[in-house]
């Protein structure tokens, strides 16, 4: 079974600012950048296949288009893989060498991507981020993460709801961006940042239940990033801002 939920809607005027060329389709319908994709399954079910997100070119030129997994957090001893251009790649490979090219207006077809993911009968979520790029342009991009749930019952845990956090702001960032967020329990609450090729540039403890958490990035290099707010190993939300100085 599979359901579908935001996790992050971007600022109005980022979207309209830096407008990006791709954008991504999912069991047939549009999906905004950063959404959220939840796969239930469960631990015995083996590998779980995603194939039906489809990347569209909206560009009136033609984009060479690579993508890259994102690994926000797994279940230990778990396997995952993706397939893009033709290949499926090893568990260690997290961008693909070669490129899709897609013509204006052009959209991939089911299958071109795909992600698997094998729980090897061990309980629980992992987070996965897939981004789609243009090679020639690498802050040009779209990203959709998909939570492959393979709890016992198939039921999130309970309370994810309490737990919130604010879009980035300023965006883009010069000198720090922040974040204002309510949990329910401080325990085990972080704010993770990635780069665009899917390194951790900063770690963030939440230490109240409530309040702003600041995340200095003067010493970042201009371009995307991608920040992750987990709790108790499960993604409460996903999204990305720029920096820019």
């Amino acid at each position: 079974m599979k359901t579908t939920g935001f996790l992050t809607v971007l600022l109005f005027a980022f979207q309209i600012v830096f407008s990006q060329s791709l954008s991504l389709i999912y069991d047939g319908n549009p999906i905004p950048a950063n959404h959220q994709i939840v796969i239930q399954s469960h631990p015995n079910a083996g590998e779980v296949i995603v194939d039906d997100i489809l990347v569209k070119n909206n560009s009136a030129n033609y984009l060479l288009v690579k993508a890259k997994k994102i690994e926000n957090y797994l279940i230990p001893e778990t396997v995952n893989t993706f397939c893009w251009a033709g290949l499926c790649y090893a568990p260690n490979v997290y961008i693909s060498p070669l490129y899709d090219t897609l013509f204006a207006g052009e959209t991939t077809l089911p299958g071109e991507f795909a992600g698997h993911y094998n729980p090897q009968t061990h309980p629980g979520e992992s987070s996965i981020s897939y981004v789609f790029f243009d090679m020639n342009n690498p802050n040009d991009s779209v990203m959709v993460t998909v939570l492959y749930d393979a709890t016992l019952t198939g039921i999130q845990l309970q309370g994810l709801s309490r737990n919130t956090i604010s879009d980035p702001y300023p965006n883009p960032a010069n000198q720090f961006v922040r974040f204002d967020y309510q949990i329910s329990e401080p325990i085990l609450a972080n704010l993770k940042i990635y780069s665009l090729i899917g390194s951790l540039v900063s770690e963030l403890t939440l230490s109240s239940v409530q309040g702003t958490i600041q995340v200095e990035t003067v010493k970042l290099e201009e371009g995307f990033y991608f920040f992750v707010l987990q709790i108790a190993s499960s993604e409460v939300k996903t999204g990305r801002f720029m920096v820019k100085h």
